[in-house]
């Protein structure tokens, strides 16, 4: 085990998710193995797709961490959005 970074092929969870962040936000996403390592790395060993996808993380892990509300609500719909794509 390892804190390895894992990259999703392309499929249809990523392209349900990029097209859910762009149909809310307007904006263009590409994969990326940033940020933290998390347990997505032991699932996508398994050879299932996987998409970390959180409200932004300025403040992770330091005194006074916290999340704007309004970046909740845009990171529920896009969730929506998301399982709406995925489930048609």
């Amino acid at each position: 085990m390892s804190g390895l970074p894992f990259l999703t092929e392309p499929g249809a969870l990523l392209d349900a998710v990029s097209s859910s962040i762009k149909d809310i936000t307007g904006r263009e996403t590409k994969a990326s193995t940033s940020g933290g390592t998390s347990d997505g790395r032991f699932i996508a060993t398994m050879g299932t797709q996987v998409v970390e996808l959180g409200p932004v993380n300025a403040t992770i892990h330091q005194v006074n961490e916290r999340v704007l509300a309004a970046d909740l609500d845009v990171l529920t719909e896009i969730y929506y959005q998301t399982m709406i794509k995925l489930l048609a």
